[in-house]
């Protein structure tokens, strides 16, 4: 992930923020933070990274597998539409989604052993659900004010971001 600058930067990391709040997955992670790169701005913990457990039944795995790719879906695409919809205040554009989708479906192939056609059904369901996210204006401005609370302090826990991101469990 390429960021134009520290401010793009931070509200790819408030979009990711967003996706493992709305997606249920708060406890996936510990801290994030605007110093490290790429994904390692995110500090997730080893539960994110579950790749099956022999003393697991094959179904409870995959199941467990397809919820943290859906997870991972909607963070990459929570990181991209926070910093279009929300950063500079224009839409997607179709290559960004058409290159998303791409992306995501060779993941949901490899980690989940996915069909083209199920990942297209998860894929738009979360950009749908997503896009009318950061329409909204409530949403925007929240963002605009953890995305500059987020700068100036560098780094936030887990609880830190919850509490930047109450507003979504209102909604």
């Amino acid at each position: 992930m390429k960021y134009r600058d520290e401010d793009d930067k931070c509200y790819g990391i408030v979009g990711m923020a967003i996706g493992l709040t709305i997606w249920n997955a708060e406890e996936l992670f510990t801290k994030i933070s605007v110093d490290a790169e790429g994904f390692d701005c995110i500090t997730f913990t080893s539960d994110y990274y579950f790749a099956g457990n022999p003393a697991v039944s094959a179904k409870v795995s995959w199941q467990s597998m397809l919820e943290h790719y859906k997870v991972t879906m909607g963070i990459v695409i929570a990181n991209i539409m926070c910093r279009r919809m929300v950063g500079d205040d224009k839409s997607v554009e179709n290559a960004i989604r058409k290159e998303l989708f791409e992306a995501l479906s060779q993941e949901g192939k490899d980690s989940c052993q996915l069909e083209r056609d199920e990942i297209e059904r998860l894929f738009d369901k979360s950009y749908s659900y997503l896009t009318q996210l950061f329409a909204h204006s409530q949403v925007k401005s929240m963002v605009h004010d953890f995305a500059d609370d987020l700068k100036s302090r560098r780094s936030m826990n887990n609880h830190e971001v919850a509490e930047e991101l109450r507003l979504l469990h209102m909604m």
